[in-house]
């Protein structure tokens, strides 16, 4: 269900409903901004996580698994990106 779920994942759409990012931002296709995007929603599913784990009231297992798909589809996404950049190439880095 998450496998599929990643492949349907669509940025624009899924993404402000998950974290509460700046429009401008979620449309950037720049690498570095794919990479915050990861970060951040690392620390959402780091978070629902634990929230499940101590029995938490405000769990949300459809929240868990919509994160999960979408860390799944950003990091993909930044795997192709940084298997596409040059080497070199001045963002390389960072």
């Amino acid at each position: 269900m998450v496998r599929e779920g990643a492949a349907l994942y669509e940025r624009a759409v899924h993404l402000p409903r998950l974290i509460p990012w700046d429009t401008a931002f979620v449309a950037s296709d720049r690498h570095i901004d794919t990479a915050r995007i990861c970060q951040a929603l690392a620390r959402a599913l780091r978070s629902e996580r634990n929230r499940g784990r101590a029995g938490h009231w405000t769990y949300d297992l459809n929240r868990h698994i919509g994160l999960l798909q979408a860390f799944r589809a950003e990091r993909a996404r930044l795997a192709r990106e940084t298997h596409r950049r040059p080497r070199g190439s001045p963002t390389a880095g960072g």
